[in-house]
């Protein structure tokens, strides 16, 4: 499958792509609200002004991705891997990302407002600001200095 060909079938109303392999796909103005994406690949895409509100990702694989000025809000990310990501302003709010990777990323003003981060790992990552944390959930969270946090704020 490629760009053009999910796009045509999410016009026709299809939603399920459960482990659809989209390496490298570069979507830029698409909004792709309420798929399945669940053990979805898309290691080394490129997104870019692009919606994907309320959509299921857990188990994908993400990493290296470059997500920029794009969202994920409400989205199920559970154990979703953003090794090595790229992040620009960027909107996880109310995300599920329970077991999600983050090892390495660049989190420039990424939005975790009310995110699930329990047993998230986000070690080693760069440029991650608890200041866009507000309502996040931190549990046995990985934290990018390797500390452990736990706690509600």
């Amino acid at each position: 499958m490629n760009a053009e060909e999910l796009l045509q079938r999410y016009a026709a109303g299809e939603r399920d792509f459960t482990g659809v392999k989209l390496p490298r796909v570069r979507l830029i103005d698409k909004i792709l609200n309420q798929v399945i994406f669940k053990g979805a690949d898309f290691s080394d895409a490129y997104f870019e002004r692009s919606g994907f509100d309320e959509v299921d990702l857990s188990f994908a694989n993400l990493r290296r991705i470059r997500f920029f000025d794009s969202g994920f809000g409400r989205a199920n990310l559970e154990a979703a891997d953003f090794s090595d990501a790229i992040f620009g302003q960027s909107n996880l709010k109310g995300a599920n990302l329970t077991r999600a990777i983050f090892r390495r990323a660049v989190l420039s003003e990424v939005n975790f407002k009310n995110a699930n981060l329990s047993y998230a790992d986000l070690s080693g990552a760069s440029e991650f600001s608890i200041y866009y944390c507000k309502g996040a959930i931190f549990y046995e969270t990985i934290m990018p200095d390797g500390s452990i946090r736990s706690d509600n704020s």
